[in-house]
């Protein structure tokens, strides 16, 4: 008994339909989900935020007084220790700064914790261009992929006809080795692509540090566009993480040359406590033990050493910090100018490149169809879509340099 065809294919659906049994569909992945994934798996960025830890460890510490001392002391009057004669001293001492030093070794440790989160930002900006150009090279080469395999599925058309004028005997075998050369040289730009993809791929779950389980798709590329010059100037002086880093050292060697500074005077130590003595004399009667209470203090003389090679040394930090961030504000002013010119010519040529592959599309499909009413030469339409694949491989290279240059200016910006 023969099952209807409508029938098996109402059962084929109902199966597909099924949970579990139903294929897994593609997860597309865009440039904002891949950068979320990086960020919750990076183990680089998961090191880099322990450091913000250790900073505001760091930072608790530093405000912190010196803890007191108990100094607690007795002994005889003599060595063979006289019946009743004994001293004893307890006294309790304590550093006090002269200066406002705890305060500004405070600031130090605030400092410290805002450079430490800028570092972590900062690094966390380049693992995010580094996903980002990852990510435009698996896109390119996936879009690459399926334009050569139209072209690898245009070459079978084209092999197929001249197969049949081969038979008809209205060609020499000779003729159809063009084609064959021709179809080779498609499926070697194919499969150099796959392994652009696939390298591009890798290099992209190694950023992420983690592997999706769902299948990836290619997802549209992005539509942001390109600022003008003054514009992108600004935008990379407001958004660069390094730059922020900069500013954030800058003002980390400031906090601690004030620190230093406030370290030129050392600890004033004060302290309290109770003395007790009894001394038996030859000949007196015992005497009553005498109580006093004791007061101390002790100040740092600074003749010498008022901490000058420290406050010399923090001096030309703040010095040195203040002249990189120059030197980088001056840097990205040259690399966005660059990216900037690089992207324009890119882009230009990929314009033109892309109207010349479609004026060989439309060719190629003139071609094939005067090849089909025996109205072509096989010469002329083999030189056409030889024309077609070689503009072709030249505007899917001239694109990717496109796509990398626009992701190397968005990360010039401050971006993605």
């Amino acid at each position: 008994m023969r099952i209807p065809l409508a029938l098996a294919r109402v059962a084929a659906l109902a199966l597909i339909s099924i949970p579990g049994l139903a294929p897994i569909p593609a997860e597309a992945l865009s440039l904002a989900a891949v950068e979320t994934l990086a960020m919750q798996h990076n183990p680089s960025l998961a090191a880099a935020r322990q450091d913000v830890a250790i900073a505001r460890g760091l930072a608790r510490q530093d405000r912190l007084w010196p803890d007191p001392r108990l100094n607690v002391s007795g002994g005889t009057g003599n060595a063979l220790g006289s019946p009743g004669e004994f001293s004893t001293r307890v006294l309790l001492t304590q550093d006090v700064p002269l200066t406002s030093r705890i305060a500004r070794h405070a600031d130090v440790g605030r400092s410290g914790v805002r450079e430490a989160y800028a570092r972590f930002q900062a690094r966390a900006w380049r693992v995010r261009g580094l996903v980002a150009h990852a990510y435009a090279r698996w896109r390119n080469a996936t879009r690459a992929v399926t334009e050569v395999t139209r072209l690898v599925t245009a070459e079978h058309v084209l092999m197929g006809l001249v197969a049949a004028r081969v038979r008809a005997a209205q060609i020499s075998p000779v003729g159809a080795s063009g084609v064959r050369l021709l179809g080779a040289q498609a499926r070697l730009l194919r499969q150099a692509w796959r392994t652009r993809r696939h390298e591009a791929k890798a290099d992209l779950i190694a950023l992420i540090g983690h592997r999706p389980r769902r299948p990836w798709s290619a997802a549209e590329p992005s539509r942001w566009r390109v600022p003008a010059p003054a514009e992108a100037l600004a935008e990379a002086l407001a958004r660069r993480p390094d730059l922020r880093l900069a500013e954030a050292d800058r003002r980390y060697r400031q906090s601690v040359h004030r620190y230093q500074r406030a370290r030129r005077l050392g600890w004033m130590t004060i302290g309290a406590g109770v003395a007790l003595d009894r001394q038996v004399l030859r000949g007196v009667p015992a005497q009553p033990i005498d109580r006093s209470i004791e007061l101390s203090a002790s100040l740092p003389l600074p003749f010498w050493n008022r901490n000058q090679g420290n406050r010399s040394a923090a001096a030309a930090e703040v010095v040195r910090a203040r002249t990189r961030l120059h030197a980088l504000r001056w840097r990205i002013r040259h690399t966005v100018a660059r990216d900037l010119f690089a992207l324009r010519r890119l882009q230009t040529r990929e314009r033109r490149l892309a109207d010349l592959r479609g004026r060989a599309r439309h060719a190629a499909a003139l071609a094939l169809q005067g090849l089909r009413l025996g109205q072509v030469h096989t010469a002329s339409a083999l030189a056409v879509f030889a024309d077609q694949l070689t503009l072709t491989a030249a505007w899917l290279k001239t694109s990717a340099a496109t796509a990398d240059a626009r992701t190397a200016l968005r990360v010039a910006l401050g971006g993605p």
